[in-house]
C-alpha cells in the first residue's frame, strides 16, 4: 500500500501527517523549528544528536534546552531551505518509516524557488544515510488549506456536512512568518487573487513578546522562546512562572486588526462578495475568540490544515 508523508516544513513548527493511501492517517504530530548547532564529543553517545553536513546538531524540542548561541532560529528562507533535510529526517525518525510520497509547501510569497526547496528535500544525507525520494510534490501552502478546507470544513477529523461547491470565501493562512491569502469563488481558486505575504505573520507577535520580556525583565529571548510563552500563556524564569495571559491578549487583539487590515488592503473587492474569511494554520489558533461572525476558524487541529491538505494531494497521486 502507499506511504504518504506530507510535511509542512514552518518557521515556527514543523507540522506532519503521515498515512496510506486509502486514507488511513497512522502519524500526526509537529516539533519546532529549531536547531541547536553543538560540539559533539566523540566519548559521549547521544542518538538525538544529527550530523548533517559536516557540523551536529539537536533538533526541534531537544533543541530548546541550549543557550541562546548554540540556537538557530529558522525566521529567512535561506536557513528554511538549508535546514529543511535536517527537518524531514527528523520527522522520519519518528515515522519509523519510509514513505513512497512526500508532499510538502511553500508560501505563495516564495513559490518561484520551489524547485531549489523540491532539490533540498528530494535528495540529501543525514547521519551517513542517503536518502532519495522519486515522489515529491511542493504545492503552494493555500492551496493545501483549501483542500483541507473542502474536506473537512471546521472540524477534522469529521467529514464536513456543509456544501462547499460554489462557497464564495476568502481564505487566509496565517503562519509564523508568512500570511497567504487567496480567494475561492464558486469553490474554486484564482490565480489572480492569490497573494503570499513574508514577514506578516504571528511572529509579529512573538516580536512584541520579545521586546516586552526585555523590558520588564531586563531579558533576551529568541523568537521560538517567545511563540513559546504565546503557546503556554506565561514567562518561566528561574523556576518562578509569570502569567502573562492579559498582556498576550492585547498583543493578539492587536494583531487580528492589523491582520483583517492586511486582507482587506491585498482583497478589498473580493471581500465584497465573499461570504467569509476562513482563517487557517497555527496563527488562526490565536484568533478564535474574535466576535465577528464572519470570521471562520478551525475548532481543531489549526496548525495542520496544510498537511491535511497536502496528505489528501499526496493520497490521489
Amino acid at each position: 500500500m502507499k506511504k504518504v508523508l506530507a510535511i509542512d516544513i514552518g518557521y515556527g513548527s514543523i507540522k506532519v501527517i503521515y498515512g496510506y493511501e486509502d486514507g488511513t492517517i497512522k502519524n500526526q504530530f509537529k516539533f519546532t523549528s529549531i536547531v541547536a548547532l553543538i560540539d559533539k564529543d566523540e566519548f559521549i553517545k547521544d542518538k538525538r544528536i544529527l550530523d548533517y553536513k559536516d557540523k551536529s546538531y539537536y533538533v526541534g524540542e531537544d533543541a530548546l534546552n541550549f543557550p541562546h548561541t548554540c540556537q538557530y532560529d529558522i525566521i529567512d528562507f535561506n536557513n528554511l531551505i538549508y535546514f529543511a533535510p535536517l527537518f524531514l529526517y527528523k520527522a522520519l525518525q519518528m515515522i519509523g518509516e519510509i514513505p513512497d510520497v512526500v508532499v510538502c509547501g511553500l508560501s505563495k510569497a516564495q513559490l518561484q524557488y520551489s524547485l531549489t526547496f523540491k532539490e533540498a528535500i528530494q535528495k540529501f544525507t543525514v547521519n551517513n544515510e542517503e536518502f532519495s525520494f522519486e515522489n515529491v510534490y511542493i504545492l503552494p501552502q493555500g492551496a493545501g488549506s483549501k483542500l483541507a478546507i473542502d474536506t473537512y470544513g471546521v472540524d477534522f477529523p469529521n467529514k464536513q456536512q456543509e456544501f462547499t461547491g460554489l462557497s464564495n470565501y476568502v481564505g487566509v493562512d496565517v503562519g509564523f512568518n508568512t500570511v497567504d491569502i487567496f480567494l475561492v469563488t464558486n469553490g474554486k481558486t484564482s490565480p489572480m487573487y492569490f497573494r503570499g505575504i513574508e514577514n506578516e505573520g504571528v511572529m509579529k507577535i512573538a516580536e512584541n513578546v520579545q521586546k516586552y520580556i526585555t523590558e520588564e525583565f531586563g531579558k533576551t529571548v529568541k523568537l521560538h522562546e517567545a511563540k513559546e510563552i504565546l503557546d503556554e500563556g506565561f514567562y518561566k524564569l528561574r523556576g518562578t512562572k509569570y502569567d502573562l495571559k492579559e498582556v498576550l491578549k492585547v498583543f493578539t487583539e492587536n494583531y487580528l486588526k492589523d491582520l483583517l487590515k492586511l486582507v482587506e488592503d491585498n482583497f478589498s473587492d473580493a471581500l465584497d462578495k465573499s461570504d467569509y474569511v476562513f482563517l487557517s494554520g497555527g496563527g488562526s489558533a490565536l484568533l478564535t475568540d474574535s466576535e465577528d461572525k464572519k470570521i471562520r476558524t478551525p475548532k481543531s487541529n489549526f496548525e495542520y490544515y496544510n498537511a491535511i491538505g497536502f496528505f489528501l494531494y499526496g493520497v490521489n497521486k
